[in-house]
């Protein structure tokens, strides 16, 4: 548990760390004459890096609308890849309470009734 703690703690502490090597590094600086580190634009560099990978990734995914993933997982002590496989039920309830009982089982009808029983969609 203290392993843990100390863990958790070390990378907590890293851009505390970071930031008063940059504050001694750039006050060394000042005081010899020399010019500070250009941070500001590494930052705006490293900040527009990061967005365009974001957004690089978002659209390089391999996504169909009408696939559901199956993810990885053991069986019988093997790993089995995860795999695409066509939806069977219909998406647009996904995340919806099925009933009003907050323990019980939730069966939703297949002939398009309404759930709420209120007739909103």
């Amino acid at each position: 548990m203290a392993g843990r703690i100390l863990f958790e703690l070390f990378f907590f502490s890293i851009p505390f760390l970071v930031f008063g090597l940059y504050v001694l590094a750039t006050t060394t600086a000042e005081h010899e004459g020399r010019r500070q580190w250009p941070v500001n634009m590494l930052f705006l560099i490293g900040l527009g890096l990061a967005v365009v990978g974001f957004f690089a990734m978002t659209f390089l995914e391999k996504r169909e609308p009408e696939m559901c993933q199956k993810p990885t997982r053991y069986v019988d002590g093997k790993l089995v890849p995860g795999e695409l496989y066509p939806c069977e039920h219909d998406l647009k309830d996904a995340g919806r309470a099925g009933s009003d009982d907050p323990g019980g089982m939730v069966e939703l009808p297949t002939d398009g009734t309404d759930t709420a029983g209120d007739g909103t969609d």
